[in-house]
């Protein structure tokens, strides 16, 4: 199943390791963290306009990408789980 995550980009919900809140990891200073830990720091792929709100971590063709979106990361969770 595909799952629409900002602007025309839609990804494939079988790839989709994580769903993280942007304004909680923020608040706990763990966002850069996370990306220095998953070494995906160069492989961030913005559609949030300047609105970030979630991080969906997903492995597509053995490779971790991190999208940034404006859409809720309980949003998006919805419309993987469909």
């Amino acid at each position: 199943m595909y799952v629409h995550i900002g602007k025309d980009v839609v990804i494939n919900s079988d790839n989709i390791i994580s769903i993280l809140d942007i304004e909680s990891l923020e608040k706990n200073k763990k966002l850069e963290n996370i990306l220095q830990n998953l070494k995906i720091s160069d492989n961030i792929i913005d559609v949030s306009d300047k609105n970030k709100k979630s991080l969906i971590i997903l492995e597509k063709n053995n490779k971790i990408i991190g999208y940034i979106t404006n859409i809720s990361s309980s949003t998006i969770a919805k419309r993987a789980s469909k």
